[in-house]
């Protein structure tokens, strides 16, 4: 028994006091790096969304494949200017990330959006992720009617959709009005018989929402002034004996973050064609 112990005591000194096995320096605790520290959650470009809000909470961060169907799609991530709270609706914040966001979806579309039923929406972190040190705003492109409102579910991306021909564009349509409302404009082709065609922009001056949606006269002139250089016309007071006219304003959201287009379209209420009445002239569009 005494032979035993005295021989397990010399293995175990042996084993404590022999040399590390190969590869190693016996040292434990030097070789094991520090770890990050944790950073907030950012949004990717290039990922599509089953729905679009003006916030986007974590936890209902769900991307899908821009393959499957989806309402909208993020084309840039951007970081907005040093701010203690998420930017609210009309701040210089909200309306510079939507410039930024105006100006980057021309270059990812191939074309303007205000040109096409397209819709650019920027989708902020919420209250939460804001104090948790998120710091960015995503830009997101969705199609939509006309007057802004309604989302359409698409499959496929829409990089470099306007490059090219698409349907998106606007071009002529057929619309259905009750009394002084425009109720629906269907796209149709320009060969096909139509009664109404996108003319272009016109930039609505420095004023509230208000005073934009309830009176006409402004916005009469504005688009007489577009569809006279569309149409090649004399920009004058017989404009309004020549052709009809169908504005469509920014939405207040889009109008609380600076944007001031309004979209024309020349219209008439009965006469259809069955052309595009770009450079059409007088001959064509006489005073009536």
């Amino acid at each position: 028994m005494r032979g035993t112990a005295v021989l397990l005591a010399v293995l175990l000194v042996a084993g404590c006091s022999g040399a590390p096995p190969d590869g190693t320096d016996g040292d434990l605790t030097d070789d094991w790096p520090l770890l990050t520290s944790a950073a907030p959650f950012r949004p990717v470009t290039g990922q599509c969304h089953e729905s679009l809000a003006a916030t986007a909470p974590l936890a209902e961060h769900r991307p899908v494949d821009c393959a499957e169907l989806h309402v909208s799609e993020t084309y840039h991530v951007g970081t907005p200017a040093p701010a203690d709270v998420v930017p609210a609706a009309g701040s210089a914040g909200a309306r510079a990330a939507f410039q930024e966001c105006s100006q980057r979806a021309a270059d990812f579309l191939g074309g303007s959006w205000r040109t096409a039923r397209v819709a650019v929406q920027v989708v902020w972190p919420t209250k939460a992720g804001w104090s948790g040190g998120a710091r960015w705003f995503r830009c997101d492109v969705t199609t939509a009617d006309l007057d802004g409102q309604s989302r359409t579910s698409r499959t496929g991306s829409l990089a470099g959709e306007l490059a090219g021909a698409s349907p998106l564009r606007l071009g002529c349509f057929n619309p259905e009005v009750d009394g002084e409302t425009v109720t629906t404009m269907r796209p149709v082709p320009c060969e096909q018989a139509h009664r109404a065609e996108f003319a272009g922009l016109w930039k609505a001056p420095e004023i509230t929402y208000a005073a934009l949606e309830s009176g006409t006269a402004r916005s009469a002139a504005g688009c007489r002034s577009v569809i006279a250089k569309f149409a090649d016309l004399p920009d004058n007071s017989d404009m309004q004996y020549r052709t009809g006219w169908i504005s469509y304003n920014p939405t207040r959201t889009e109008w609380l973050s600076g944007e001031r287009r309004v979209r024309c379209f020349v219209y008439f209420a009965s006469r259809t064609f069955k052309r595009s009445l770009k450079n059409a002239g007088p001959g064509v569009l006489p005073v009536n």
